[in-house]
Order: C-alpha cells, then sequence, then structure tokens
C-alpha cells in the first residue's frame, strides 16, 4: 500500500452540527439482521465477511480495504487509540473516502447506514474494550483571528517538514522510510493540493486530523504536544499551503509575444495503476499543469508536476506530449531529448522543492484546435514504458 497522509473530513454532514454527538433517542435502534444484510450487499467485496479486509475485490485495491475486525481507524474525532464515534463512523459511510475504493453510501437510507454501524462496531472486540473519547478542539478563531507566523513555526517545531517537505509538497527527508504498523509503504500526503484530502482541506478538517492523528500510520496526534489553540494556527497554515486547482478540458495556447504570466493555467487530473509482481502499484503523480505560446511555425508547452524524488538514474523522471495527430514528444530527466529521438521535442527542464517544470515544443498544428494527452513516468516509483500517469484527452485552442 502507498497511501498518503490522507486529510479526511469526518465532520462534513448536516444531519448534525459539526462535533456534536448525536443524541440517541435520534438513533434508530440496533437491528442485527439489517445491519448484517446491509453489510452483504455493500461491504463484503472489500472488507470480507468478517472484517478481514479480504474480500474477493480487496487484492484490486488501492489502498486496501481497512481491516474492520482490527478497530484500527484513521478517521475519528476521538483520542488516538481508542475507538471511533457512532457519528465518526456514520460520517465515513455516508460520505465515503475520495481517493480511495471507499464510495458514500447517500444512496442507502439514513437508518440503514446506522444499522451498518452497529454492524462494523459488532466485527471488533475495540468497541467493547475501549470507550470512544472524543476531544475538545477549542474554539475557532477564523481566518482573521490566526496567526499564520506562528502556524509556520509550529510546522518546522512539530516535525511536519520531515514528512511533509519545506513547502508541504511530500518530499520530506523522511518521506522514504515511513511505513504503517502493517509494514507497508505510506507516502506523506502533498498539503498543496488540498483536493487530495479525502474528504476536508478545511482548517478544521486539518485540526481534527491534528489532534487524532492517524491510526495505523505514522501520523502521530499532537493532542498531547501542542494546545488546540495553537493547533488552530497550524491548521490554518497548512490550508495557505493549498493551491487552488483550474481543472479543464481545454488548454488555451496564446502568442508567444504575450509570455507566460498570460498563458492561461489548465490543470489536468492523472491516475493509472500497474501491477509489479502481482501487486498493484498506484501511480504517484496524480496532476499536471500545462501552459502553451506559439508562433507561426512552433507550439511550446509548458508541463508542471510535482515529484516527492528527482530520479535522474534508470528509470527516470519523464514526461510526454501526446498529439492525436503527430507522434509522441517526450522529455526524460537527465537527457534533453524528444520521443523517438527528436530533439526539438524538449528545451528546458528544472526540479525545485519537488516540483518538475519542463518545456516540449512541436510544430504548429494545421488547425486551430487539436486533440492532446499528457503522460508523466515517475523514476522513483518504478514507472517506465506503458507504466505512467496519463491524462484523458483535452482540446488544444490556439487563441
Amino acid at each position: 500500500m502507498r497511501t498518503a497522509f490522507i486529510l479526511i473530513s469526518t465532520i462534513a454532514l448536516t444531519a448534525f452540527p459539526a462535533f456534536a454527538q448525536t443524541p440517541q433517542s435520534l438513533k434508530p435502534a440496533p437491528d442485527a439482521e439489517v445491519g448484517r444484510q446491509a453489510y452483504a450487499d455493500n461491504c463484503v467485496r472489500c472488507h470480507g465477511p468478517t472484517g478481514e479486509g479480504d474480500g474477493r475485490d480487496a487484492k484490486r485495491m488501492h489502498p486496501r480495504p481497512r481491516k474492520l475486525s482490527e478497530g484500527v481507524f484513521k478517521f475519528r474525532t476521538t483520542a488516538s487509540g481508542t475507538p471511533p464515534t457512532d457519528e465518526d463512523l456514520f460520517e465515513t459511510i455516508s460520505n465515503g473516502l475520495p481517493g480511495s475504493r471507499m464510495p458514500d453510501f447517500q444512496r442507502l437510507p439514513e437508518d440503514v447506514r446506522w444499522q451498518l454501524v452497529y454492524h462494523v462496531k459488532s466485527l471488533s472486540p475495540a468497541f467493547q474494550e475501549q470507550k470512544p473519547e472524543p476531544l475538545a478542539f477549542g474554539k475557532d478563531p477564523g481566518p482573521k483571528g490566526a496567526n499564520l507566523v506562528k502556524g509556520k513555526e509550529l510546522y518546522t517545531q512539530l516535525g511536519c517538514n520531515a514528512c511533509h517537505g519545506p513547502v508541504g509538497r511530500g518530499n520530506g527527508p523522511s518521506a522514504a522510510a515511513l511505513v504503517d504498523q502493517w509494514g507497508e509503504h505510506v507516502d506523506p500526503a502533498d498539503l498543496t493540493q488540498g483536493w487530495s484530502y479525502r474528504g476536508g482541506s478545511s482548517p478544521r478538517d486539518v485540526l481534527v486530523r491534528l489532534m487524532t492523528g492517524l491510526d495505523g500510520t505514522p501520523m502521530p496526534s499532537y493532542a498531547e504536544a501542542v494546545k488546540a489553540e495553537e493547533v488552530w494556527d497550524l491548521a490554518y497554515y497548512v490550508r495557505s499551503l493549498q493551491t487552488e486547482p483550474r481543472w479543464s478540458r481545454q488548454v488555451e495556447a496564446v502568442r508567444e509575444t504575450l509570455g507566460w504570466e498570460k498563458a492561461p493555467r489548465a490543470d489536468l487530473r492523472l491516475g493509472n495503476t500497474f501491477y509489479r509482481n502481482g501487486e498493484i502499484v498506484p501511480s504517484s503523480v496524480h496532476a499536471v499543469s500545462v501552459q502553451a505560446l506559439y508562433n507561426e511555425k512552433e507550439i511550446l508547452f509548458r508541463l508542471s508536476w510535482h515529484d516527492r524524488t528527482e530520479s535522474r538514474e534508470t528509470p527516470p523522471d519523464a514526461a510526454a506530449v501526446a498529439l492525436l495527430e503527430d507522434p509522441k514528444l517526450r522529455w526524460s530527466a537527465g537527457s534533453l531529448r524528444g520521443w523517438a529521438g527528436k530533439p526539438e521535442a524538449a528545451a528546458l527542464v528544472s526540479y525545485q522543492e519537488g516540483e518538475w517544470t519542463a518545456l516540449l515544443k512541436r510544430p504548429l498544428p494545421a488547425g486551430k484546435a487539436a486533440g492532446f494527452g499528457v503522460m508523466v513516468w515517475d523514476g522513483g516509483n518504478g514507472e517506465q514504458g506503458r507504466h505512467r500517469s496519463n491524462s484523458n484527452w483535452v482540446e488544444l485552442v490556439l487563441e
């Protein structure tokens, strides 16, 4: 499993106020048969009949389904080492975990979701052995009241940069050595990509993860180390690291005389998975930013993407632009070359603080629009040949 440091909201439902516990009188009475049947219909394929995480689809998933029988849950509003509240489980079931194969179950009636909560609790003795201990999260100071300078100091003081890197791109010096309690490597999150947090990227969502930790992973709880009032400053600082994405299915190229400042940036999602030695290996680059300039003869693409490691050896980091009407144009770390040896494909590359930037050029398309796609290889993830991250086809439009 190669999961990132995951930040997810467990407080987003509108059914009850954030951090509040649902009165028992508003919950349906447990019905073991309804819960068992709902679990069999919706959960067994992944989590297995007894919650061992051994469902028939489990091996094809990343991250692997939770072993519910162990009673170790990442997403809670409770103290580290204690089980989640009923509300925590209800919200995870209702909202799902974006970025994983865990879907939301909003389609199920609310009372059925509560029966799933009761059934999940029946799969692990942890819920009988320990009582959930919800934490106090203090008062939200709001954007104007948060001290980002203090938050940045805490980011270094608490060692966040050791895993997440100095600017939050998940490329800290300790990142490569992180493993979870099951011995699987885990990648710290790229904190600049708030859209990839599993469920929520607001300061409140971040605060909950900082205070409770992610049990079973290297991400600890800071509830004993720092006061909640100070953690709010850190949560707002993490929020300040996020870059708002500009998702688009179209890239607009502008005249080269206008320069990159006038070239609209389009962000493209990337995705793919492959198998190595029978084990699933997810792609490690999840997005690429694209800009384009053109003149009467050529078009120049600027690609930027985050990569935790700078790989120039075999297999190297690489990027390519594939146009529907032309062969691919490729840049590969360590050698400025085009796809199939076309030297005109690449012009400039740089790697700074976990981010590659590469320029690739090609002859101008014949028409005013063309279809193209982007591919990225992460050499540090062992990606080569057909193993890569790739976008969907998008439209290139000449301004």
